[in-house]
């Protein structure tokens, strides 16, 4: 078994558990592109999301609680916290265990909102969300773990315990594409396919003032979209030519019904809004000073 590690280094430099289905194209939350971002230029704003940071900061100030929860109800004794273990064979695939039971078990924490119970399934066995069971296999290949134990508790008062056993082929796979990952993109800082809208403006956020000559692919999308365009266009038409056949039909009344049933409301109602032009003709000096220059690329079909 490998020995633990005391200090905590950069995050960019190596692959941790939380990175694993990210780079499998599995988390809920990052692309593999978003991934290597975080590898390769840490230091942008734009790659942290401060919800989520606080979200993974309350979990975290809650693991000690879960851990002494999970080993009362267990009988596991704990013997190691948040140890960090480096991999023999590559320097750039690390883990941080949550906890260690004496017996030798991985123990990860997690603490899940209410609204997310029905992804954990039967107390006991292994109906965990994909996306930890393969943080736990990545753990288990780092330390040299049979078994990965979870301690999870849900809203405030639901606690379940899981249990994870080590599978070398799932092991193989995930190993096999943590390496390329690392040694294909963060290495080489080429950065893997976009996998969606957000990923492409990511990865290119500006033009570059060239043109390229259309492909196959992309030629195809456009008459597509140029068709979908058009469909979208008579479907607004048809629309709005509804809406204003039931606003006729209600004129000043409130509530369109069939049987005492409503079927179409058409009420009054205020809302306030800023006055962006009264403020700058008011106060032009102090507008000035309040104003945020974006930058986006808009797609339009010629």
């Amino acid at each position: 078994m490998n020995a633990p590690i005391q200090t905590r280094p950069d995050r960019s430099k190596f692959i941790g558990g939380s990175d694993v289905a990210a780079i499998l194209g599995i988390s809920p939350w990052k692309t593999p592109l978003q991934l290597w971002q975080d590898k390769t230029t840490p230091a942008m704003p734009e790659n942290n999301d401060p919800a989520r940071q606080r979200i993974f900061d309350r979990g975290h100030r809650m693991e000690p609680y879960v851990v002494d929860l999970l080993s009362a109800e267990s009988g596991l004794k704990i013997a190691r916290r948040n140890a960090r273990y480096i991999d023999p064979e590559y320097a750039f695939l690390a883990a941080e265990i949550d906890a260690e039971a004496e017996t030798g078990e991985n123990i990860e924490i997690k603490t899940v909102s209410p609204f997310k119970a029905a992804d954990w399934g039967e107390l006991g066995t292994d109906s965990i969300p994909v996306y930890y069971t393969a943080q736990a296999q990545h753990g288990m290949m780092i330390k040299g773990a049979a078994v990965c134990v979870f301690g999870v508790l849900i809203g405030g008062d639901d606690f379940r315990v899981y249990r994870v056993e080590r599978d070398d082929e799932v092991i193989s796979a995930i190993r096999s594409a943590e390496v390329k990952f690392w040694r294909e993109h963060v290495e080489t800082l080429q950065p893997p396919p976009p996998l969606d809208a957000e990923d492409v403006a990511r990865l290119f956020p500006r033009d570059m003032g060239t043109a390229v000559e259309a492909t196959t692919e992309a030629l195809i999308a456009i008459n597509e979209l140029r068709v979908l365009n058009a469909e979208v266009g008579e479907i607004e038409r048809r629309i709005d030519g509804c809406k204003e056949s039931i606003k006729r039909a209600m004129g000043d009344a409130a509530r369109l019904t069939l049987n005492g049933k409503d079927l179409a409301t058409w009420k009054s109602q205020s809302a306030k809004r800023f006055d962006q032009r009264a403020f700058q003709a008011a106060h032009a000096d102090l507008f000035e000073q309040f104003i945020k220059t974006t930058e986006s690329r808009v797609l339009r079909i010629k």
